[in-house]
């Protein structure tokens, strides 16, 4: 036990020169201080070296000629080139020399030198994140790289290799008629025009040349030919180990997405959505897999981005709960350890990444506000959580394109319009969170104090409130797309043309001005919604004067639910379907929450008039839910089963 002890705290070279103490680290803080490599000398052991240890850690001419020579390592290296002949020997052995280059953040290198074996775990600073090299933890760098064991850079660069040749495959197997190419341009097609308004967050211009890299055409032989691996391995191929990593996740994000629009639109707009959205699902969770020990500890924009798509997927997917708010929870997780409510940590960023980064914090933050007033899920992202102040502007002032606009003059003011659009829809919910939680507060004091507060303090407390909501309800006026014309309804049966260009989706002046109305249904959705749960927080709190209503009795308060309900019922009716059907469970949640209040007023009516009336508009929400085919609508349809028992 105490040899392991000594071994374990042996000094490095570096400390044993200086003769001072040495903390015993992979990397030690001594040299991480100095930004040197930090060398240990391990003690000889008697009698011959394992084999195992020797291939896995030395590197010598036989190790790369025997790696080189093997078949599975001709046909999988990372750096294989297409040709019409398998790769050479000697190439297969650059491929896996350059692997393990000293050029890399991770580099194990078995040397050997007077003093018995030696290994070396370098860090050139240079390399690393902006996040971990300003990193406020002084050894994260080392735990990262570290951890990078589980899964070698190798080991990465083959399953990635072989996840992606297994989608191209299954995709042009599942859509013949169709390029995957193609396939992947009308998702972002889709995307631009009905999800983006909601939720801004992708570059188009980098997404659409990443399919181009990405989604090349195959042999007719499938993932079993040597020459269609090959050209899967060339547009994934890197040079350093940051480039891997982008690759990575640029590929991760890219089939993230194609995934959650395939799963979101209606199948009038992507006929082979059951067919293919599976297939993208799967693929961009194996990716991510590859690497997500290293997007744990240095994340960036992609790291929330691709969990908060698949957050949607799986829940548009399955109705299963549990596991798509376990992946968005992850995702507000790394928001919070990336302190995004703090302005600083987004100053030097590029300002493409600081744009998304911005726009994926309140995407999230936005939707932990609606957890919170709707009681769905723990939430991850608070105000009380946050260890500085909350500081992070609603728009840069570095503010860039995230579109393409070629052929429309005012593509520019109208992606401006929708990104204020956003931000009103974030603004609703953030008041309506400060509402509900003080009309909760104010009734728990008063609960728990026996009314000992003041009426002054009171009374101050219910005005600051009702101010608040009322600002909430007269967002309408302020809502940017007010100063545009209104699109041309889109009808059900309408279909992009998958023999478009890329990018056309977004060069039309009616694609444009019908995603600010996609935008706009939205924003009426939350806003309605918005004064549902308001009402219903006061009703059930006692605090009626906070929005106007004195003296009201339960049945007036019912009604007053009532007519809400049918205000939101109206709106549902009056956009267009296909609007309701893009916006996912999202609006599924919303209709079955509102329909659950009304089932419960007609259960505690007392009047007949009240029973009968809520009971029609729940019904009306149950005809729309299965008109949308949610997987809430099972839910609220049992419900209404139970009450009508």
């Amino acid at each position: 036990m105490t040899g392991q002890s000594s071994s374990l705290r042996q000094a490095c070279k570096l400390c044993q020169r200086r003769k001072i103490k040495c903390d015993g680290l992979p990397t030690c803080g001594n040299c991480l201080g100095v930004q040197i490599n930090c060398e240990y000398t391990l003690p000889r052991r008697r009698g011959p070296k394992p084999g195992r240890w020797r291939n896995r850690f030395t590197h010598g001419p036989d190790a790369d000629t025997e790696q080189a020579d093997s078949p599975s390592s001709r046909r999988r290296s990372p750096s294989y080139a297409p040709s019409s002949s398998p790769p050479s020997a000697s190439a297969s052995a650059s491929a896996a020399v350059a692997v393990w280059s000293p050029e890399a953040p991770l580099a194990a290198i078995g040397t050997t030198d007077d003093d018995g074996p030696s290994f070396s775990l370098q860090l050139p600073h240079h390399s690393l994140p902006p996040a971990a090299a300003h990193s406020p933890f002084p050894l994260a760098e080392s735990i990262a790289l570290t951890r990078c064991f589980f899964e070698t850079p190798s080991n990465q660069a083959e399953t990635a290799i072989a996840v992606h040749l297994g989608l191209l495959t299954a995709l042009q197997a599942a859509v013949p008629s169709m390029t995957t190419a193609a396939l992947a341009h009308k998702c972002v097609d889709l995307y631009t025009r009905y999800v983006f308004g909601a939720f801004p967050l992708c570059h188009e211009a980098s997404v659409r040349a990443n399919i181009d890299r990405f989604y090349i055409p195959l042999l007719d032989a499938g993932d079993g030919n040597d020459e269609n691996w090959a050209h899967v391995a060339l547009c994934l191929a890197t040079e350093t180990e940051h480039d891997r990593i982008a690759t990575l996740r640029s590929l991760a994000f890219l089939t993230a997405l194609c995934a959650n629009v395939a799963y979101v639109v209606s199948d009038t707009l992507l006929p082979q959505k059951l067919l293919v959205a599976p297939l993208f699902l799967r693929a961009a969770r194996r990716v991510l897999a590859t690497y997500e020990d290293y997007d744990l500890e240095y994340p960036d924009s992609s790291s929330i981005r691709i969990r908060t798509l698949f957050s949607s997927a799986i829940q548009s997917a399955t109705g299963m709960l549990g596991e798509a708010f376990h992946v968005l929870n992850q995702a507000g997780l790394i928001a919070m350890s990336m302190r995004l409510y703090d302005e600083r940590s987004l100053q030097g960023l590029d300002p493409v990444e600081e744009t998304l980064l911005r726009n994926t914090f309140w995407q999230l933050y936005i939707s932990d506000q609606t957890a919170l007033v709707m009681k769905g899920r723990a939430v991850t992202i608070h105000e009380a959580l946050f260890q500085t102040e909350f500081t992070i502007e609603p728009q840069s002032p570095r503010q860039v394109p995230l579109l393409m606009h070629d052929g429309y003059s005012d593509g520019a003011k109208l992606e401006e319009s929708l990104a204020a659009g956003f931000h009103v829809i974030c603004r609703l919910w953030t008041m309506a969170s400060r509402v509900v939680h003080g009309i909760k507060s104010l009734a728990r004091r008063e609960g728990v104090d026996n009314h000992v507060e003041s009426s002054e303090n009171r009374a101050s407390t219910v005005a600051r409130l009702s101010a608040t909501y009322f600002e909430v309800i007269t967002l309408t006026d302020d809502f940017p797309s007010a100063s545009f014309p209104a699109a041309p309804a889109v009808s059900s049966g309408s279909q992009l043309d998958s023999g478009t260009s890329p990018g056309s989706s977004c060069r039309g002046e009616h694609h444009l001005l019908e995603m600010l109305q996609r935008q706009r249904t939205s924003y009426l959705v939350t806003l309605h919604t918005v004064k549902a749960l308001v009402l219903s927080s006061a009703a059930q709190c006692g605090m009626a004067e906070v929005l106007g209503i004195s003296q009201a009795g339960p049945s007036t308060l019912a009604m007053k639910q009532i007519e809400v309900a049918q205000d939101f019922s109206h709106i549902l009716e009056s956009v267009p379907f296909l609007h309701l059907q893009t916006e996912g469970e999202h609006c599924s949640e919303k209709i079955r929450w509102i329909g659950s209040m009304l089932l419960e007023i007609a259960h505690d009516a007392a009047s007949e008039v009240v029973k009968t009336r809520a009971t029609q508009c729940a019904m009306r929400l149950v005809d729309m839910l299965a008109r949308l085919d949610s997987k809430a609508s099972d839910v609220l349809g049992q419900q209404m089963m139970i009450y009508q028992l």
